[in-house]
């Protein structure tokens, strides 16, 4: 019996998460120095489990479309299925959001791109359809999104009383609700637990999470809220002595994991939660005197190669550590910006745009 396209578009996925599990993202792009969009590798449970949810509905698109067969998916198909997520109406929206958008056309790029039947200069890219959603700076313009932090636990006092503690450690540590919660991982213990929890000599008061794209980090709870945490956690934070000091101890310790949370109600906007500790961190991060410079890599256009394409060449830019930076309407030190970025996951300053840019 023939395989339909459900059946096709889940067994690619499940192949790209073993090949994820093999290989790490920083060994992918130094294989390709550094600047290459992959789509046959999967490295995190939480991005196969979204690739196939959206697999599922284009699966669909396909069949009402009558077609069956990977080999009759064309880009300009595929196009089509971008075009109709644009004209629809969500909730009274007339659209679907550029994230969303966005991640259906990754999604797709993965299944055909990964299994062979487009080439990579195929893919999909949103940009170039016309008519297409574009994500907004201005927090006023994000769906969901119309109110600060503090604002909303004003306004839903009963919903913060019940979820208080989950509330105020994401906005203590910057978390994500994943990490938070856990379920990114096969064994659900990879949450805020009993092992992720640590202090130093000094005070200092650290988590360590499995992050995005299955990311280990450390991020630092911001001081105005340390007596809160330390209470709410009393007995579960460990000293820094005892923190795991690898990959493989981190991951070890993930099996005797005991999770603080398990999914909330997820009508609480954690993003807005999670700009709150950016913009508490950033100030109490600038406090700080930074030296030193860092050394960026970028790439910049270099002329047009032998078939049309644009050359790209690789270059290092010097940053000052010290130097004053400006993103949405906060300015701080370089050297902040970076180190805030890191807390929160991200490999990229412009980002924190969404999480310090005006309305916030």
């Amino acid at each position: 019996m023939p395989k339909n396209l459900r059946h096709i578009f889940r067994s690619e996925l499940i192949k790209q998460r073993k090949n994820g599990i093999k290989t790490s993202r920083q060994q992918i792009k130094k294989a390709h120095n550094g600047k290459i969009a992959d789509y046959r590798h999967i490295f995190s449970d939480n991005s196969y489990k979204k690739h196939w949810a959206r697999a599922q509905k284009f699966a669909d698109f396909c069949r009402e479309n009558n077609i069956k067969k990977m080999e009759d998916i064309t880009p300009n198909f595929a196009q089509k299925y971008l075009l109709y997520e644009r004209d629809q109406h969500v909730n009274g929206y007339q659209g679907y959001s550029a994230s969303t958008i966005g991640s259906d056309a990754l999604m797709i790029n993965h299944i055909m791109i990964g299994s062979g039947h487009w080439k990579t200069n195929q893919k999909l890219q949103k940009s170039k359809l016309p008519g297409m959603p574009k994500r907004s700076t201005l927090l006023a313009k994000q769906r969901q999104k119309s109110m600060n932090s503090r604002e909303w636990i004003n306004t839903h006092p009963h919903t913060y009383a019940q979820y208080k503690n989950q509330i105020d450690t994401i906005r203590a540590f910057g978390l994500r609700r994943r990490e938070l919660t856990g379920g990114t991982s096969q064994n659900g213990r990879d949450g805020l637990g009993d092992r992720s929890l640590y202090q130093t000599k000094d005070g200092r008061f650290f988590a360590i999470v499995h992050g995005k794209g299955g990311k280990i980090r450390w991020t630092e709870c911001r001081q105005d809220l340390q007596k809160e945490m330390k209470q709410i956690y009393h007995g579960k934070i460990r000293p820094i002595s005892e923190r795991p000091k690898s990959k493989a101890e981190f991951r070890h310790n993930l099996k005797n994991n005991q999770p603080f949370y398990r999914s909330f109600d997820h009508n609480v906007p954690t993003h807005i939660h999670r700009a709150n500790y950016a913009q508490h961190m950033i100030k109490q991060l600038n406090q700080h005197q930074f030296s030193g410079t860092k050394q960026k890599t970028i790439y910049y256009r270099n002329g047009i190669k032998a078939n049309g394409k644009t050359r790209y060449s690789k270059g290092v830019k010097t940053i000052n550590l010290h130097q004053n930076y400006r993103i949405g309407t906060y300015q701080a030190q370089y050297g902040a910006y970076y180190q805030l970025s890191k807390y929160m996951g991200h490999n990229r300053l412009d980002v924190l745009q969404s999480y310090l840019g005006e309305g916030r």
